[in-house]
């Protein structure tokens, strides 16, 4: 009995382990997230429109307004500041040293190899044991990075992906925006 029983945990985290993908975010993906700001949700989709030494996301709240977000290569590689202002519609807005909805790939290297990184002058500590966690978007079971701020109310769960380590979730941040995926095609 006691073989059956291992055999059958065996069995069960390798459909486990098949079920977790690793997903990634691709020129032409479209990630839709519910924001949370001051109380009301509001929808919005982000069309990764170029995902190369830039990258390009074209936004749209509520299906009726539209912008662009621009985050140039040195940002792209080195940023250490997010973007949240308020979009405006029919704007593009250009990033040399922040970004919008992911992480510079500077900090995600500092957050794989000190298991923290430093982003808005706040330290983000790895939670837990510094194992990836996951969560599941349109059926998929993805690896996610849980951070939090060292002396602040911000987490956020990050794409375990050093090319493009987009923000999943937002929860507890001052500015009163949170944000959680809802599906990534």
């Amino acid at each position: 009995m006691k073989k059956l029983l291992f055999f059958l945990l065996l069995a069960g985290q390798a459909l486990v382990l098949k079920a977790q993908q690793n997903i990634s975010v691709k020129q032409g993906s479209v990630i839709g997230y519910n924001l949370k700001l001051h109380g009301q949700t509001v929808a919005m989709a982000l069309q990764v429109t170029r995902l190369s030494d830039s990258v390009v996301l074209d936004w749209k709240i509520r299906n009726t307004a539209t912008g662009r977000y621009v985050a140039l290569p040195s940002a792209v590689n080195k940023a250490n500041k997010l973007n949240f202002v308020q979009p405006e519609p029919n704007t593009t807005v250009t990033l040399s040293n922040q970004t919008f909805f992911f992480i510079s790939k500077e900090a995600f290297k500092n957050l794989i190899s000190h298991k923290s990184y430093q982003y808005d002058n706040t330290i983000y500590d790895l939670k837990g044991d510094g194992k990836p966690e996951t969560i599941t978007v349109d059926g998929k079971v993805i690896s996610v990075l849980h951070v939090a701020a060292r002396n602040e109310t911000t987490e956020y769960w990050i794409l375990n992906n050093p090319d493009f380590p987009l923000l999943c979730r937002i929860a507890g941040n001052p500015l009163g925006v949170d944000a959680e995926i809802t599906s990534l095609k």
